[in-house]
């Protein structure tokens, strides 16, 4: 069995000078936070919004009903798709994936209604996100197909990025595993070129789990410490569920 493979038969993702992870942590491409969020502002990844809310749920969502109903009662659309697409992120935290769906779909049309492509792009990608996770493939590949095609379109490589990876998941789930590399490899490229390492890291995910699901633990091993490392060093929450992964693939890891 092949694992893994580029587009040209070479292992492509392996072999990552981990050097790269030792200067500025900063990420270049800007975070989208729940009401301050700016105009120009696109997804970093799927979790990151909420670490930085310290995954405090029931506050969250508290505090993102509450601006939501004084967007409405001031008018304001624009405030109200913000609000709703983090609330649709906080609900799928919480794995009320059919909740974050109908939120995150208010949030599409408002979006639509303004005429906000950016936003649009932002709410089809959880949208896409989350119907796989309900199961409806079609759906999802549809929403995550509309959202790759905005991203592309307005040049944002980040969300591009992004939407990739959530395709490439969604090819895995569905059983074709050579799509699902070019997508993950595909992410990984541009993550690389813009120097987003929380991209980065999603990709070598992705591509491990795709190892994982061909039987080839090794590779899968390598890519997935390649990840824990990028994600102690950015501090991500995600460094727990991958170490969980390493764990049930060679035993504990070790913390530091």
């Amino acid at each position: 069995m092949i694992c893994a493979p580029g587009e040209d038969g070479s292992m492509t993702t392996l072999g990552a000078d981990t050097r790269r992870y030792t200067g500025d942590r900063r990420s270049p491409s800007p975070s989208w936070r729940c009401i301050t969020r700016s105009a120009n502002s696109t997804p970093a990844g799927p979790t990151e919004s909420i670490t930085k809310l310290d995954r405090n749920y029931p506050a969250a969502t508290q505090a993102l009903e509450q601006a939501l109903s004084l967007y409405h009662d001031l008018g304001d659309r624009r405030g109200q798709a913000n609000a709703l697409t983090d609330l649709g992120v906080v609900r799928r935290a919480t794995d009320d994936h059919r909740g974050a769906i109908l939120a995150l779909e208010q949030a599409l049309d408002l979006s639509r209604d303004l005429g906000n492509r950016l936003c649009q792009a932002n709410a089809l990608a959880y949208v896409g996100a989350e119907r796989q996770q309900t199961g409806d493939y079609p759906g999802a590949a549809q929403a995550l197909e509309q959202a790759l095609a905005i991203f592309r379109d307005l040049g944002d490589r980040s969300g591009e990025a992004v939407t990739l990876n959530e395709t490439g998941t969604l090819h895995r789930v569905s059983g074709d595993l050579a799509q699902a590399r070019r997508c993950h490899q595909q992410a990984l490229d541009l993550a690389r070129a813009i120097t987003s390492l929380s991209n980065e890291a999603h990709a070598l995910a992705g591509l491990g789990r795709c190892a994982i699901t061909a039987g080839c633990t090794m590779q899968a091993q390598a890519l997935l410490r390649q990840v824990h490392q990028i994600f102690q060093y950015v501090g991500a929450a995600d460094a727990d569920t991958i170490r969980a992964e390493l764990n049930a693939l060679t035993g504990p890891q070790p913390t530091g």
